[in-house]
């Protein structure tokens, strides 16, 4: 089975565990590294994610956009 992939939420939410536990400052170096390292996977993953809800919203309005100017 192959892995699902985490919704924004999802990723959103594990980011923000990421942040609680490096903030903390009680972790090995090794294993802040290792944090650090998925935070960032996880934050370029968002951008992603967003870019593309983004890019289809600005679709949306610009499909909105024209149908009302075709009816007027």
């Amino acid at each position: 089975m192959a892995d699902k992939k985490p919704t924004f939420e999802e990723a959103m939410e594990q980011l923000n565990g990421i942040v609680a536990k490096l903030s903390s400052g009680n972790l090995p170096l090794e294993e802040m590294v290792k944090l650090y390292e998925e935070g960032g996977r996880l934050s370029s993953y968002c951008e992603t994610l967003l870019d593309g809800y983004t890019a289809r919203v600005e679709i949306i309005e610009k499909r909105a956009n024209s149908d009302y100017v075709d009816e007027a």
